[in-house]
């Protein structure tokens, strides 16, 4: 007996320095007894009997069926006596646990019947592997949701390179794979992109899968092969694991395509920003995210004398009177930090000496997908108001208590106050707020009707303010803008601004009071509304710019199309020297105002997204040879070598404008030469395979740039000698032109110089990546089409211009070609000569578009109402992007520009009457 009692403490001891708890049940009795431990695990009372109930009603409702249903089984005679389970108890506190136990049920057989007489329990705490579990469970999920609901480019492929995870953002770029999930991550890449593109990317991929490295790729841009559409994209991969324990590739990628025209945009609104910001009456200012002040309009820099540059950042801060620069500082930064509106008043220095109050507010502005860009505010003078408040306050503190004197400054200032008690219905509006609101101030206050007047279109989002505040969580301040419109119809912009006042704890947590203040904003709302004019204003004025240049071109180029078309016929009439000297001067002058004229019309064409560019595939080393020997003539006037060099293959072709590369490098070696007067000119050509880059540099010995003149060395209309005597001339356009173009052409140019010792400007285009790669020959020049023998013409012909000398030129150029020529001066005429029963017949008409009476646009569509099939060609001196189309949707056949062309005039009359 001993022994036994021996084993039994000895089990006790054993029990007792684990972590199991043992629970055994007298199913005579009906009564249970548990172990210190399994007292701790069930809450139940150590050392003493309980009711074998009391332990069931341990169990979590939700798992009792199925600990009842295994008690079932485990008492039958006939089973095994004995179950395993994982399950959940309810402490006394709340706490819930879980548990896996063990029980068996002791049988005692009597009268040859086996009956349970006992059972024994034991359990053991998995409460933590459990909670272990669930936020393993909780972080795949996450880590799905995260993947699958991004709207940017996300997606992982697995070890096999297939699409585990797919972002919405992918999707749409995806968006012929259906389903995506599962889809082989190589065919997808091989769709989309050319063959060796697609299998660099895959290589990279398959490395970072097996090494693990991170990988960041280079921008890149490239033809869809889906589509053929060109797309740019950013995008960079790291190796994960994923829930299975296996690894993936996560990629990340973004689509830049639009980078570089929404930058140019965001230039342009500065500008516009700046123009409108220094005409307005007060003192505007910006900040960034960091709460630097980056911009102050010059109405700052009129008030206090401060630059507008020393007051960036926190330089503004020296303007604030000593006494309340910490207090502004402190008030602001806080409000800042927030990101709440603010309004705040502090002394400020004027650029006279003096100190005057000013009232400074701002409030927070978000981008179209509400991320913080920063502030925008505004700083005014009310000193005399400031001072007026003071004296009002000063003479209410000697009469009325804290409170009243608050409500009197805030009726002064033009606010309404108000002061709503929740927990016992009451509610106080101030008078002032009964005025703002168009109330009479004998009435109730009410929230529904505070709310009755706001606007319908701003009801919903003040709704959702105001569910906010009453949040047991929500936040401990708002303010919100919105319209309210008044009983007499009147609608007025309104701010909101208050405090929202709580009591208790978590669950019990509650709104008790709020406070708040109401002022009427409709006079700043209106002024903002002004500068949103301005804006509008200032867009219609670039608008008429182009419409300007149109008109400068056609009033220009229309004389200079009878100087030089008559040029053209004295040449073909005199013989002597000096005279045909004195011709071929008033020829080169003329073509010479022509090209000022098409750097003027270039320039407005790229700031206003109109050029258009023709991208064909060229060879480079041909557009280098075409530069050299146009070029060659004018470096040998000024005895300068012209030398042509290659660091290595170059692509075979590449993919641009021709016309557009190779007036650039013409203005930068003709730029070279003419600042160059010793010494030699210098284009040097070298591709960078790796970056896909092709350089050109264009190296001189020439005189030279201040460093101090290279940032302004591409704004237009800028020469480097503006004096009187300049030795060089030109516009002053053709750098800016050329980096415009270089842009629009996908590249970039750069600068480098040193006065006395030459320059070097570099011209760097972005390739498609080359196929092929070959030793480059200046001699390659494209097939040239032999040169048609002279045209002769038999068709009669209407020149249509209210211009006598074009009229002549134009018959003179016709009739030398053999053709007979007929005129009018308007398009009436035109009509009125082709309606004629009386007129000769004719078989072509060359029609003049503006003129007086009847323009060249009216009559050729009134021509083609009246079922004439006649060819008409357009004479126009526009040159702008649509004058073309325009003249073509007008009914023209085909069109020319002036100075008149006599061979492609000719050739044109020849193909349109054969």
């Amino acid at each position: 007996m001993s022994e036994l009692t021996t084993s039994e403490q000895q089990l006790r001891l054993a029990l007792s320095m684990s972590s199991i708890g043992v629970i055994h049940i007298d199913y005579a009795t009906q009564l249970a007894s548990a172990d210190e431990h399994a007292a701790k695990l069930f809450d139940l009372p150590y050392g003493e009997k309980i009711s074998r109930d009391d332990v069931h009603s341990k169990f979590h409702p939700d798992d009792r069926a199925e600990i009842e249903a295994c008690l079932a089984d485990s008492m039958d005679p006939k089973g095994v006596g004995e179950f395993s389970m994982e399950h959940r108890i309810i402490h006394r506190s709340g706490e819930v646990r879980w548990l896996s136990i063990r029980k068996r049920i002791v049988f005692e057989e009597t009268g040859g019947e086996r009956k349970p007489v006992s059972s024994l329990l034991a359990a053991v705490d998995i409460t933590p592997q459990k909670n272990a579990e669930e936020v393993l469970k909780r972080s795949q999920e996450t880590f799905e949701s995260l993947v699958q609901n991004s709207p940017f480019g996300i997606y992982v492929v697995d070890s096999n390179l297939k699409m585990r995870y797919v972002s919405n953002g992918t999707k749409e770029v995806f968006r012929q794979f259906q389903p995506i999930e599962g889809y082989d991550f190589k065919t997808i890449m091989h769709t989309l992109w050319r063959s060796d593109f697609a299998a660099e990317i895959v290589e990279h991929f398959q490395h970072t899968l097996k090494t693990g490295e991170r990988y960041q790729a280079p921008g890149f841009v490239e033809h869809r092969n889906d589509t053929s559409e060109i797309e740019a994209y950013e995008w960079e991969i790291e190796r994960t694991t994923l829930p299975d324990g296996s690894h993936g590739v996560v990629c990340y990628f973004y689509d830049a395509t639009e980078h570089e025209q929404i930058a140019e945009s965001i230039r342009r609104r500065e500008q516009y920003f700046r123009e409108m910001t220094d005409a307005a009456p007060a003192m505007l200012w910006v900040t960034d995210v960091n709460h630097a002040c980056t911009f102050l309009s010059r109405g700052w820099q009129d008030y206090t004398g401060q630059s507008q540059m020393d007051g960036l950042g926190t330089g503004w801060l020296d303007m604030v009177h000593p006494d309340d620069r910490e207090e502004t500082r402190e008030i602001i930064m806080s409000s800042l930090n927030s990101r709440r509106p603010f309004e705040h008043d502090y002394r400020l220095r004027t650029s006279k000496g003096t100190y005057r109050w000013a009232i400074d507010a701002g409030r927070p502005k978000f981008d179209a997908k509400g991320n913080f860009e920063g502030y925008i505010g505004s700083v005014i003078d009310v000193h005399d108001r400031h001072v007026a408040e003071e004296s009002l306050r000063q003479r209410a503190a000697d009469i009325e208590a804290s409170e009243s004197r608050l409500r009197l400054a805030a009726e002064t200032t033009g606010f309404g106050t108000y002061d709503i008690h929740e927990t016992d219905a009451l509610s106080v509006w101030s008078d002032e707020l009964f005025r703002i609101l168009g109330l009479p101030p004998e009435g109730n206050p009410s929230a529904d009707r505070y709310l009755s007047l706001i606007h319908p279109k701003d009801r919903e989002a003040f709704q959702e303010v105001l569910d906010q505040s009453m949040a047991a969580d929500g936040p401990e301040k708002h303010s919100i803008e919105f319209r309210i419109v008044r009983p007499d119809g009147e609608t007025r912009w309104l701010i909101d601004t208050g405090r929202t006042f709580r009591e208790g704890n978590a669950d019990n947590r509650r709104v008790i009071r709020r406070v708040g203040t109401v002022q009427d904003i409709t006079d700043r709302k209106l002024f903002e509304q002004s500068l949103q004019q301005a804006k509008q204003s200032a867009e219609m004025a670039n608008r008429s710019r182009g419409e300007f240049l149109a008109n400068m071109s056609h009033e220009i180029r229309t004389p200079m199309s009878a100087i030089l078309g008559h040029a053209d016929i004295l040449i073909d009439h005199l013989k002597d020297p000096d005279n045909l000297l004195v011709v071929e001067t008033i020829r080169r002058n003329g073509n010479f105002l022509l090209t000022i004229i098409n750097d003027i019309l270039d320039l407005s064409k790229i700031d206003a997204g109109k050029m258009e560019l023709q991208e064909q595939p060229i060879r480079p080393d041909s557009i280098v040879g075409d530069v050299r020997s146009l070029m060659d003539v004018r470096a040998a006037e000024k005895d300068l070598p012209l030398k042509i060099t290659f660091a290595g293959p170059i692509p075979e072709t590449i993919r641009t404008d021709a016309i557009r590369l190779r007036q650039i490098l013409l203005n930068l070696v003709g730029n070279a030469i003419k600042f160059t007067n010793d010494g030699e000119v210098h284009l040097h050509v070298r591709y960078d395979e790796r970056s896909s880059l092709l350089y050109f540099d264009i190296i001189d010995t020439g005189v030279g740039i201040p460093k101090e003149k290279l940032d302004s060395l591409f704004e237009p209309f800028t020469q480097l000698d503006n004096t009187s005597t300049r030795s060089y001339g030109g516009t002053g356009l053709g750098l800016t032109i050329c980096r415009r173009l270089s842009h629009a052409l996908g590249g970039q140019i750069d600068v480098s110089s040193q006065p006395g010792r030459g320059s070097r400007f570099t011209l760097s285009l972005k390739v498609k990546a080359a196929d092929k790669l070959i030793q480059p020959n200046l001699n390659t020049q494209p097939e040239k089409k032999a040169p048609k023998s002279d045209i002769r013409l038999t068709a009669n012909v209407l020149v249509v211009d209210d211009r006598r000398d074009i009229r002549y030129l134009a018959q003179h150029f016709i009739e030398k070609a053999g053709s007979t020529v007929y005129t009018a001066t308007n398009g009436k005429e035109a009509i009125d000569f082709i309606e004629s029963k009386e007129s000769p017949p004719v078989d072509l008409i060359v029609m003049d578009m503006q003129m007086p009476v009847m323009d060249g646009y009216e009559a050729t569509a009134e021509l083609r109402r009246r079922d004439c099939k006649l060819p008409i060609i357009a004479l126009t001196a526009n040159a702008m992007k649509s004058d073309r189309e325009e003249c073509l949707a007008a009914g023209c056949t085909d069109y020319t520009t002036k100075p008149l062309d006599q061979q492609k005039l000719i050739q044109m009359i020849s193909r349109l009457t054969s």
